[in-house]
């Protein structure tokens, strides 16, 4: 009987898992350019694998009526976000010939529109349980 006591307190036990519910702000936007914007978050594993995948990722169309974006029950943790203005919709960053970016994008952390990037290990942004906010300038 106790067994069977403490199994059911086990499974009926609320989950203690924090969550960040995150509101992100992005500036710069060209609203003329049309198509949309694309939220990627990356956790710590997912960047330290070879193929980085989103663990989460969220598209709306490029217009005020969308922004600010809420990224909803996200784990507390550290994570690295990254947005793109997706102008042509074709889902995936542009590059010109020789190889600069064709379309807006902007990183979480210690990002700047004139210094390359020294890896995502900078662009990681602790998340905190309940409401924060992120403000990212995109880059054209």
């Amino acid at each position: 009987m106790n067994l069977l006591y403490l199994l059911l307190v086990y499974l009926v036990q609320p989950n203690h898992l924090e969550y960040a519910y995150t509101i992100i702000s992005v500036d710069n936007l060209d609203m003329e350019l049309g198509g949309n914007v694309k939220i990627q978050v990356f956790d710590e594993n997912t960047m330290a694998s070879e193929i980085m995948e989103p663990i989460f990722e969220k598209t709306v169309a490029a217009n005020e009526n969308q922004l600010p974006i809420r990224l909803d029950a996200l784990p507390e943790g550290n994570y690295m976000i990254a947005v793109l203005h997706d102008s042509n919709g074709n889902g995936k960053l542009d590059y010109s010939f020789f190889g600069v970016p064709k379309e807006g994008f902007a990183f979480s952390g210690q990002f700047s529109c004139e210094l390359k990037s020294a890896g995502p290990s900078l662009h990681i942004i602790h998340l905190s349980r309940g409401l924060q906010h992120v403000k990212l300038h995109l880059c054209y």
